[in-house]
């Protein structure tokens, strides 16, 4: 009879088992589907793992700000859940600048739920908020910035866990003064809610710093440019096509994508007279050189739309050639130079026009394209010195893509008319006399 219960119970206990095990193999199925797309994805493009190598401490040797080591970055994580002035995330994108992490009324029931976790991290519901919180506090420890609230937005949750254990200790301690700790942990949701409230819809919604951290200018000036018939040429600088605020304001316009191209180094326009109006959007909180350039190469542009800041500081300007004006403003150096796949040179601009050592030679070449190239060319520009024996060498130069990358040649319209300036680095025992200047295309391969 003692027997009788132990044989029965042997089919149930391989039935279990065996339902455990195909639970198990289901599981794995299902996890292994939901996570091959992500696995073959990766496996095509393994430079995304390695994107950012630069930015873990541990290996972090650029003499940066961000650079630290792995203990002043776990030290500045520590401090971040405050209250008594610890430093929080300095982005007013991601926090009021350096406001820690919990108001005093969470950070109180915050440790006290820590404290609480660590004496009894034998029992799972202690320990499993304990090892989140650790493990999503990493990613910020590991990183440059720390604390990077954006990185570490995981902890938010083991956070809320033990704020949960402290509050919770609290309102069942000492049975005797229930009522008084209840009303104390009733006081303190209530206080660390008005003032986490006030923090974030008053103080943080009020940074004029949030108008850049979260490029309302550029979501403005990517919409004004959307609503652009196609017949409208419109130029941008020095923001590029493919910059995700932007290119989301225009999404719903593909013929909108304006040309683009970094103003401060490279400027490009019509040759001859305009057949239509075109616009230049100047984002001039970053580009301090096309609104210096347009009035010399169109004197009669006027500004069509202006874009300010919370505080009225002008952000963007949009400017207008309009049809039938031939661009002012020749090469002081003229040429006629055919170089080949469509580019030629009209000539050049030359500052200073008497060298001296250890100064910069700025020079500005003004390009004509009477093709689209069909090639990524690179410039050259190279300041040669020649011998009595007639031997020539190079003493100073600077080569790169036109427009330091932003407009390369394959991106050229026929009929244009570019204005390209290079800084060259003289060297300080350049010594007296004359010097020739080359300049021409490769491909560097």
């Amino acid at each position: 009879q003692d027997d009788a219960p132990l044989v029965a119970s042997r089919p149930q206990a391989s039935d279990d088992k065996r339902r455990l095990w195909l639970g198990a193999v289901l599981t794995a199925g299902v996890a292994l589907g939901l996570v091959a797309p992500l696995g073959w994805f990766v496996s095509q493009h393994l430079d995304l793992i390695l994107l950012r190598p630069a930015q873990l401490s541990i290996v972090g040797s650029t003499a940066s700000p961000a650079d630290n080591s792995v203990s002043d970055a776990v030290w500045a994580t520590a401090k971040m859940f405050g209250p008594f002035g610890a430093p929080g995330d300095s982005d007013p994108r991601r926090n009021v600048p350096g406001l820690p992490a919990l108001s005093l009324w969470l950070a109180l029931p915050f440790y006290g739920g820590l404290a609480l976790a660590l004496r009894w991290v034998a029992q799972p519901a202690y320990a499993i908020p304990l090892i989140g919180l650790v493990g999503l506090l990493l990613p910020g420890i590991f990183s440059e910035y720390a604390p990077h609230f954006h990185r570490i937005l995981g902890a938010a949750a083991p956070t809320a866990l033990l704020c949960g254990v402290g509050l919770d200790w609290l309102w069942r301690w000492r049975p005797h003064r229930t009522t008084l700790l209840r009303w104390a942990v009733i006081a303190m949701l209530l206080l660390g809610g008005v003032t986490e409230s006030y923090n974030y819809f008053v103080r943080w919604a009020r940074l004029p710093d949030l108008y850049y951290a979260f490029d309302v200018g550029l979501w403005q000036v990517g919409q004004f440019i959307a609503t652009q018939p196609s017949s409208t040429p419109v130029y941008l600088t020095p923001r590029t096509a493919d910059h995700t605020t932007l290119a989301f304001a225009w999404a719903t316009n593909a013929s909108s994508v304006p040309v683009t191209f970094d103003g401060r180094s490279i400027f490009p326009l019509t040759a001859q007279s305009a057949p239509a109006d075109e616009l230049y959007a100047v984002i001039e909180h970053e580009d301090f050189r096309t609104r210096l350039l347009l009035p010399g190469l169109f004197p009669s542009a006027t500004v069509e739309r202006e874009f300010t800041d919370s505080q009225g500081a002008v952000y963007a300007r949009v400017y207008r050639r309009p049809a039938g004006t031939e661009a002012q403003r020749p090469p002081q150096q003229a040429l006629t130079v055919t170089l080949g796949d469509g580019i030629g040179l009209l000539g050049y601009d030359v500052q200073p026009t008497v060298l001296k050592a250890g100064g910069i030679l700025y020079l500005q070449l003004h390009w004509t394209v009477t093709a689209p190239p069909s090639a990524d060319w690179t410039v050259f520009t190279h300041l040669l010195a020649r011998d009595a024996g007639g031997n020539v060498t190079v003493v100073a130069g600077h080569d790169s893509r036109p427009g330091n990358g932003s407009l390369p040649t394959t991106r050229w319209q026929a009929g244009w008319r570019i204005l390209d300036e290079y800084q060259i680095t003289l060297p300080a025992e350049l010594a007296p006399g004359d010097y020739e200047l080359a300049i021409g295309v490769y491909q560097p391969s």
